[in-house]
């Protein structure tokens, strides 16, 4: 059972096993995430999660979060966005180019370097393993820090994206608004995409005959894509969405494990983007990490 923690549902947790949050029920809750630990659950790390984790200052809370991170994961992670997408891609396209042969994925891996989609098989598992924990807990004896790092440039791309969506689409008719948002989800994934059709040779040409109704099915065979596109018509219908920093980890990471994890938790705010419209995600998606155990009839 893979189960992907919101970051705020981490420094939840962390704050449980700490001591900041002693109701009965967090103590309850601790203990049903240790048991369900020993009955085969896992808790993974995606790049999202290192990347928020790496932008809090204060060097205490860092190294607390780290440390709960690194124990309650077990250093399981998701592969790479960037891997994920391209077998998408790979499936979706092996359709109208039958040369295009999928491969298979493990969506779970392990470490920081799966995460990242960095080949690391050079390295001796045992220290690799040593400096994925370092990355999150520090050494206090080699004076080391967890990883930190400041860069708000892609969530302000991300955000002026969004509050741009509603002036951008005036400028759309209305019968082509849907190849309009495809065209962005497909745009998002250029690089993956250009990398795909380099291997195994389609032509220009070749990809430039598929029509719009192609373009369109190759999205929706595609489950992150997809999601991108239910979830910027999300934004389309609410004039006032106030879009946050924050949306760039929410869409990159909720979405990611929305379609490939078992249950998500997270906040209630991109919970209900998620459900609207009567969408379905392969994942269950909760608000309170409490409803990971509720029994699914």
């Amino acid at each position: 059972m893979l189960v992907y923690l919101d970051q705020n549902k981490w420094i939840q947790l962390a704050k449980i096993i700490n001591g900041k949050e002693t109701s009965e029920e967090a103590i309850c809750l601790l203990e049903e995430i240790k048991a369900s630990l020993k009955c085969g659950y896992s808790y993974p790390l995606s790049v999202i999660h290192y990347m928020e984790f790496a932008r809090i200052s204060n060097l205490g809370r860092r190294q607390r979060l780290g440390k709960v991170m690194w124990d309650y994961s077990k250093n399981k992670t998701l592969i790479s966005t960037r891997e994920i997408v391209i077998h998408e891609l790979e499936n979706a396209l092996s359709k109208f180019f039958p040369e295009i042969k999928p491969k298979n994925i493990n969506i779970l891996g392990t470490g920081m370097f799966n995460a990242f989609g960095v080949n690391n098989t050079d390295s001796i598992p045992a220290l690799s393993s040593h400096i994925d924990e370092v990355m999150l807990t520090g050494a206090s004896d080699l004076e080391i820090e967890p990883i930190q790092h400041f860069n708000s440039e892609y969530r302000e791309n991300f955000q002026e994206h969004l509050r741009s969506l509603h002036q951008k689409m005036a400028n759309v008719e209305k019968v082509n608004i849907d190849n309009w948002l495809h065209a962005i989800a497909l745009k998002d994934i250029s690089e993956p995409l250009t990398s795909v059709l380099l291997r195994y040779r389609i032509s220009e040409s070749r990809i430039s005959s598929l029509s719009a109704k192609d373009y369109s099915e190759i999205i929706h065979a595609m489950p992150t894509r997809a999601l991108d596109v239910h979830l910027h018509k999300q934004v389309l219908k609410n004039r006032t969405y106030n879009s946050k920093l924050s949306d760039l980890e929410d869409w990159a990471g909720l979405g990611v494990a929305a379609s490939y994890c078992d249950i998500v938790v997270c906040e209630k705010h991109f919970a209900d983007m998620l459900k609207r419209d009567g969408y379905k995600t392969k994942a269950r998606i909760v608000t309170n990490m409490r409803d990971i155990f509720e029994a699914v009839v």
